[in-house]
Parts: structure tokens; C-alpha cells; sequence
């Protein structure tokens, strides 16, 4: 399970991905946010779910995301209400979404969490992603950040410019 990050940009992000990626990156992103709600979910110690916790909000803009450019390619899409309906679980964390006024984790701006999706990429498909990323090493492993939401000073606010786009 993972939510591919090959950028800062989560819009981007979900651009670069082919469709079989980008599919499954709209059902891991909503089990993601479940384990972040739901206290009987599973995968709660999952490395993935780790790095975005105290970020639903970010998450949630992760997965609009996600799923709008699903949606662009002509697929139709459950998820992003699914991952919505869930986040309103915590009215805060909903209201700050819905207001693009939310902070993004500080390994978002790490270029080596992004290098290693980016190597994690052309592992999985070579003809894909060879050419978007010509210069990444093919044989490194996953970054995997553990920010603590409550020390983390670094947190940076996006704005909603940047990080949160609402499907229309």
C-alpha cells in the first residue's frame, strides 16, 4: 500500500501516474484515511498510514487529486466521496479541508521521499516511467517519513491554490 508522491505537487502527482496506478492510488487512499479514522481499521501500523497521520486534510487533497484526474480520463469514480464522508468523521478536519487551509507534512517537501517514488515507479513499470524519470535510480527503497503532528514545526500551511481542488 502506498500513496505514490513522485512530486510535491499532489495534482501533478496523480498526473504523472498511468491508470493502473492511478486506480489503485484512489482505494489505497481511502484505506489510508480509514485507518486514520477508524479506530478498528486495519493497517493502522502500516508505514504508509504513519507518514500522513495528523494530515487527514492533506490526505483528503491527495485524493481529490487522485481521483479528478481519474475522473479526466474518463473512469468513473466511488472513492472520493467514500474518502470525503470518512473525513467528516472530524468535523475540524473537515471544515479545514473544505476551507484549503490545512498544513501539508514536512516530508512533503523532501526531494528524497520523492526520488524514492520515483525509483519505486520504474521498478513497477520501466516503459511507463523510464522516460518521465530518465535520471532516477531504478534500485532505491521507499522513504518512509514518520512526522509526529503535534512536534513537527516545520509543517508548512498550503494554500488552496496549490493543494486543495474540489471535483466539479
Amino acid at each position: 500500500m502506498q500513496t505514490f508522491l513522485p512530486f510535491a505537487d499532489f495534482r501533478a502527482s496523480a498526473e504523472v501516474l498511468d491508470d493502473k496506478r492511478l486506480g489503485k492510488q484512489r482505494v489505497e487512499t481511502l484505506q489510508v484515511m480509514r485507518a486514520l479514522t477508524l479506530p478498528d481499521y486495519g493497517w493502522q501500523h502500516h508505514p504508509v498510514v504513519a507518514m500522513w497521520r495528523g494530515y487527514r486534510p492533506a490526505l483528503m487533497a491527495y485524493q481529490d487529486a487522485t481521483c479528478s484526474v481519474w475522473l479526466e480520463r474518463g473512469h468513473a469514480d466511488t472513492c472520493l466521496a467514500k474518502t470525503l464522508a470518512d473525513l467528516g468523521r472530524s468535523p475540524d478536519d473537515l471544515a479545514a479541508y473544505e476551507r484549503g487551509d490545512f498544513p501539508v507534512p514536512s516530508w512533503n517537501e523532501d526531494e528524497a521521499v520523492h526520488r524514492s517514488h520515483r525509483s519505486k515507479l520504474v521498478q513497477k513499470d520501466r516503459e511507463h516511467y523510464r522516460p518521465l524519470f530518465p535520471d532516477v535510480p531504478d534500485d532505491l527503497d521507499y522513504v518512509w517519513p514518520v512526522p509526529s503532528a503535534a512536534k513537527d514545526t516545520r509543517d508548512v500551511t498550503r494554500s488552496a491554490s496549490t493543494a486543495h481542488r474540489r471535483a466539479g
